[in-house]
């Protein structure tokens, strides 16, 4: 009888000695100029992955937090005007201004369109404040999220139009669980993106959490498969999974 666990270590372990994230995506993308929209660009750190991937890519990204912007503007003077494209707002599903946003002093990647939950029982830091029954500690957390403010929304199917935009090559969304609603405002455009790589959230740190039915409600209709699980997360205190990283693909583009 087959070692079936022997056997797919070793599949794994060839999986590894030729493939990380970069190399699945360029296998994927043949195109030498790929188009990549970077929604939830932050302060640049995924642009500069994307730029060193592929030096002659078109990058637009989209970031509405003020404290990312500088060093967004920073990183994307290294590269031509022509070839990146700064848009400093919000990508959803309807079109609106002034629209409720959170941000966190602890770290500006956690803010979204969902609050952090004070009563989360996945999230460890927030069981060990608990656990020491220091209040004092846990209002100092308390204190420094769920800051609101208002930031504007697009929607990228119309962003799409007005740029003259054919076609996505790949679109990056890490938006803290509001990735449906990205994905639902480029409606039947979605089917002209080739590659979708997002975050999906499992556990209970906002107060949204996400399944795979949320994000494959438009993917799957759109002609999407998923292609792989490229990042899994893994809870140290109860042993489940927090987040994943996953890559869609378009059915057009490996059929």
């Amino acid at each position: 009888m087959t070692d079936i666990t022997s056997t797919n270590m070793e599949r794994t372990a060839k999986y590894l000695a030729k493939f990380n994230r970069e190399k699945v995506l360029k296998h994927l993308i043949k195109d030498q100029v790929p188009v990549i929209f970077d929604v939830g660009a932050n302060s640049g750190v995924s642009l500069e992955e994307f730029k060193g991937f592929w030096g002659n890519s078109i990058v637009h990204c989209f970031e509405p937090q003020e404290e990312c912007w500088v060093g967004l503007d920073e990183k994307s003077k290294k590269y031509g005007k022509s070839t990146v494209f700064i848009n400093k707002t919000a990508v959803g599903k309807t079109v609106e201004k002034d629209i409720n946003f959170y941000s966190h002093e602890i770290n500006t990647g956690l803010s979204g369109f969902n609050k952090i939950n004070l009563d989360s029982v996945d999230s460890v830091y927030l069981n060990e404040l608990k656990t020491a029954q220091n209040d004092s500690n846990l209002n100092k957390y308390s204190d420094k999220i769920n800051h609101k403010r208002l930031v504007d929304i697009i929607r990228l199917d119309d962003y799409m139009g007005s740029s003259n935009i054919d076609k996505i090559n790949l679109l990056k969304i890490d938006t803290q669980g509001f990735e449906p609603e990205v994905l639902e405002g480029l409606g039947k455009r979605l089917e002209d993106v080739d590659i979708v790589v997002t975050e999906l959230m499992f556990y209970d740190y906002y107060n949204r959490s996400l399944s795979f039915s949320d994000i494959e409600h438009f993917l799957i209709p759109a002609g999407f498969q998923l292609y792989d699980i490229s990042h899994i997360a893994k809870n140290p205190m109860n042993g489940r999974t927090d987040w994943i990283d996953v890559i869609y693909v378009n059915n057009k583009i490996i059929s």
